[in-house]
């Protein structure tokens, strides 16, 4: 029996290389998500008898996130939530949270010159949703209210890295 010939991507019977380039640049771009976790983490809870102490005035909670990235290969990228937060009463520590969050990421048909937005919007919005569960949890399991971090907008920080890097004025559009 012989074999039918194969089609190539874009659905002519030659195979051509032509064709194939035709429907590789005409190809949705994807991002895969191929692995999460946590990279480095530390919850510090110095005086949590003291803490439990309600009759105080409430904490000043303050936090910080940055997102890292590096590159693995061609198309795979390591990207890193980068969190750092505390809560206050007065000048006394009540607890101290520290998170590095990481995905492994692979691009397929990224063009180049949207690779660094993808990295540093996409990316880290995939990740949020986890990272932000972890330090909820830690808290709570330390003995404090749960401390659900507002939802991060990924694109304006994004915008206001490059306009710091260039002197451009803002510009959160995409």
């Amino acid at each position: 029996m012989a074999d039918a010939p194969e089609a190539g991507l874009n659905g002519d019977a030659s195979g051509s290389q032509n064709g194939s380039q035709d429907a590789i640049q005409g190809a949705e771009p994807m991002v895969h998500a191929h692995a999460q976790y946590i990279k480095d983490f530390s919850f510090e809870n110095p005086d949590a008898l003291d803490s439990i102490d309600e009759s105080g005035d409430a904490p000043e909670v303050s936090f910080n996130c940055a997102v890292e990235s590096r590159k693995l290969s061609d198309a795979t990228h390591e990207v890193v939530l980068k969190f750092e937060g505390k809560a206050m009463r007065g000048e006394k520590a009540l607890f101290l949270v520290a998170l590095d969050y990481a995905g492994l990421f692979t691009f397929d048909n990224v063009p180049p010159e949207h690779e660094d937005g993808v990295i540093n919007v996409h990316c880290p919005t995939m990740l949020f949703p986890f990272a932000r569960n972890i330090i909820a949890t830690v808290t709570r399991d330390g003995g404090y209210p749960q401390l659900l971090i507002d939802i991060i907008d990924f694109n304006a920080m994004y915008a206001a890295s490059l306009a710091e890097n260039t002197g451009q004025p803002e510009n959160t559009e995409t």
